[in-house]
């Protein structure tokens, strides 16, 4: 389960590498050289696959795959389904049918993604055993939740077989990887999410009538969800066995870093950076380390007409980021110093480079991360050179020069009014409204950059407005900062929480803050902004000074917990000390005279 790096990553280079060589650009392979590409091509893609598979159930069987549940339109689901697998049905000739019951819940609690995973895996089976006839996904509501019923008519599995195909790596003969491929991890995935969730799968099928499957779901799960590893045999645990300190997890821990290269050395590619000036228009850093994949973006730059550097560390990342100043950056999450966030931390952190539109890529998904901090995208990395090309031109796109738009719900109209002049600047487009319905239509009709919203309004309260934001479909929703004077309940923290993961959140309680975070999600040069608003930036940087060099003990007995917030306080500049329990945290209070903060 952590290995998906040293998987991934040389193999998404070969993929790419072959694409190269099967659409034969320059026309000098002959036909037979091109089929031998194509054939790597085929053959890197299956085998990304089947890492991929191995990988999630790798996750499920440790323990390491995080559950996040979250309000989910059940019509959102079927639409990704129709869209994704319509065009499949086309082409084999075949009918796609979706039909929701009328008593069909239309909302429920759960991780969407894991239940988009599971649906796309039935679907895709169905669709791959049946040759003619109809593939129907039917949606109802049941006992437990409700019910998702994936029916085909394809060739069906005899009763005898219907255990095994649970299993991982096994279908239901031996002759079906070989007739119709695949790996036989799919359903064994499935089943262990249902489980996870809350739920079940089960199937109905006789040989040559077709199979239905129905993925159960309960309407609301409690979450995070804690997945537990498998039990580990005939180990004695003693009762009065002392707490033992966990070991302390940085950052730059996860991903864990590579080789590092020697300090000093040439660039790792012969680039562009000789011939690109601060602010220059259409110049791109490259921050990536594996060598071959690097070169990949760069000619793809190329062919944009960017100019580029590249780097191949978190250092020599910055010091280029300081020098060249370029429009944009291409950052790997995974880097032989240490962690691109941490990178990323430090660009968004100086005044001379938080402007940069970073666009984070890996192998893993650290995209809520980076989206927090700051950056304005990211992508897992890609095995496809339009994939690649694709991303250059949305960073091309989004480094134009062009007006940056800001959405402001506040319904009282002296405090609209202070929150307009606090971040209105030359290019800024401030499109203030009242209430929740007027921020939903302004979000359904337009794109913005930003949206700042109180938490109190007259229709609904912020909480209700992000639910609706949530599930408004065809709009593009942008990062939102509450900003409030309150002090949260528990319950309203949960509640911001909850939305977390679609929607980027931050809090604001001082017009210091505010501006920080306006200016971060703008990408705004702070030299461009005026004096009294550069002094404000940096009374809110110094206030998260606070912690540098403060030695802090963190107390708690969830390791997730303490993951979090020692990577958050350390980027901070402190120095965390861990306790597991009150009784060890009183005697390191005793003990140690360096601790500042508990």
């Amino acid at each position: 389960a952590n290995m998906s790096h040293e998987l991934r990553t040389p193999l998404n280079s070969s993929i790419i590498l072959a694409k190269l060589l099967k659409d034969n650009p320059d026309e000098d392979l002959t036909k037979e050289q091109v089929e031998i590409a194509e054939t790597i091509h085929g053959a890197g893609n299956d085998l990304l696959l089947l890492i991929n598979d191995i990988l999630d159930l790798s996750k499920v069987e440790s323990g390491m795959l995080e559950v996040q549940p979250e309000q989910t339109a059940v019509s959102g689901l079927i639409e990704t389904l129709e869209r994704t697998f319509q065009p499949v049905a086309r082409e084999k000739q075949l009918r796609f049918l979706v039909k929701t019951d009328p008593g069909a819940p239309e909302t429920i609690v759960t991780d969407p993604r894991r239940v988009e995973q599971i649906l796309k895996n039935l679907v895709s089976n169905a669709l791959k055993f049946t040759a003619k006839g109809d593939v129907e996904v039917q949606v109802a509501k049941s006992e437990q939740g409700i019910a998702f019923r994936v029916k085909d008519s394809g060739i069906g599995i005899a009763p005898a077989n219907q255990a095994a195909i649970f299993e991982a790596f096994r279908q239901a003969d031996g002759t079906t990887s070989r007739k119709y491929g695949g790996t036989g991890l799919g359903l064994s995935i499935s089943k262990n999410l249902a489980e996870i969730l809350g739920g079940s799968i089960d199937v109905d099928s006789a040989l040559g009538q077709g199979s239905t499957f129905t993925l159960w779901l309960p309407l609301e799960i409690s979450g995070p969800v804690e997945i537990k590893p498998p039990a580990l045999a005939s180990i004695p645990a003693s009762a009065h066995e002392p707490v033992r300190k966990p070991t302390p997890m940085k950052a730059s821990d996860h991903p864990a870093p590579g080789p590092v290269r020697p300090k000093n050395s040439p660039p790792l590619i012969d680039d562009d950076r000789a011939l690109m000036k601060p602010g220059q228009p259409k110049t791109l850093l490259i921050v990536e380390d594996e060598l071959q994949y690097a070169k990949i973006i760069f000619q793809a730059a190329k062919e944009k007409k960017f100019l580029t550097a590249v780097a191949a560390d978190t250092d020599e990342g910055f010091k280029l980021a300081k020098s060249l100043r370029p429009s944009a950056i291409l950052l790997d999450i995974r880097l032989p110093d240490g962690s691109g966030l941490s990178l990323l931390d430090r660009l968004k952190y100086d005044p001379d480079t938080r402007h940069i539109l970073v666009h984070g890529m890996s192998v893993a998904d650290y995209s809520r991360e980076a989206l927090h901090m700051g950056a304005a995208g990211f992508a897992l990395k890609a095995s496809d050179l339009d994939e690649i090309r694709r991303t250059l031109s949305m960073l091309e796109e989004k480094t134009r020069s062009r007006s940056r738009r800001v959405l402001l719900v506040e319904d009282d109209s002296v405090q609209r009014a202070s929150v307009e002049k606090l971040i209105g600047a030359k290019g800024v487009e401030i499109v203030a409204v009242e209430n929740g319905a007027d921020a939903l239509t302004a979000l359904h009709n337009s794109l913005f950059d930003c949206m700042i919203i109180d938490l109190k309004l007259p229709d609904m309260t912020g909480f209700e407005l992000l639910d609706k934001i949530s599930m408004q479909k065809g709009s593009a929703i942008p990062p939102v900062i509450v900003y409030t004077g309150k002090d949260l309940s528990r319950a309203e923290e949960q509640n911001l929480y909850r939305h977390s993961r679609t929607i980027i959140i931050k809090g604001a309680r001082s017009p210091e803050r505010l501006l920080d975070e306006v200016t971060l999600f703008l990408h705004q040069a702070e030299a461009d902004l005026t004096p009294e608003h550069q002094k404000m930036l940096r009374a809110s940087r110094n206030r998260e000074r606070a912690f540098d060099g403060r030695t802090i003990l963190l107390v708690d007995d969830d390791v997730r917990n303490i993951f979090a917030l020692s990577s958050a306080l350390e980027l901070k500049g402190a120095n965390v000390k861990i306790a597991r329990n009150g009784r060890e945290a009183v005697d390191k209070v005793l003990k140690d005279d360096s601790i500042d903060i508990v």
